[in-house]
């Protein structure tokens, strides 16, 4: 009798082990393959819409992130706001899309500090922003600003 209580006790404790390492195992191929990269340029003032232009315009003194859509495209824009000096650009670190959300990292980086191994590079400005363009998705846009 107490042979078959330890018996039973270690089936059970294989069967909770074999379960917990199976959901793991799930779970990272899961997160692998929900990653998706995103095809994007990096906008001008010259290719910007008109619209755009003017609400950038309005809001670049401070910090601020915002999408905006027209047509089939939407732009993400990050705005460092006012600062010291001119020599300031945006890096994009990291664009990607999960099912759910789209995730954009942004670092403030100065001509000195800026690597040549960096994804995408905005214009220098006192008021340093970046606007991408990409293919219009019906997900929310997680911001990741240094």
């Amino acid at each position: 009798m107490r042979k078959l209580r330890v018996l039973t006790k270690a089936a059970l404790f294989l069967v909770l082990l074999f379960c917990m390492i199976f959901a793991m195992c799930a779970c990272g191929k899961k997160e692998e393959g929900a990653r998706k990269n995103i095809d994007f340029t990096v906008c001008s003032r010259e290719n910007l819409p008109e619209e755009l232009f003017t609400i950038i315009e309005e809001k670049k003194e401070k910090v601020c992130k915002f999408t905006y859509t027209n047509g089939s495209f939407m732009y993400i824009v990050v705005c460092y706001g006012e600062k010291e000096r001119e020599n300031v650009n945006v890096v994009v670190n990291d664009l990607f899309m999960t099912s759910n959300a789209i995730y954009i990292d942004t670092t403030l980086k100065t001509d000195k500090n800026t690597s040549s191994d960096s994804v995408v590079v905005g214009e220098c400005s006192m008021y340093p922003y970046i606007v991408l363009k990409c293919e219009k998705y019906d997900v929310p846009v997680v911001f990741d600003i240094d």
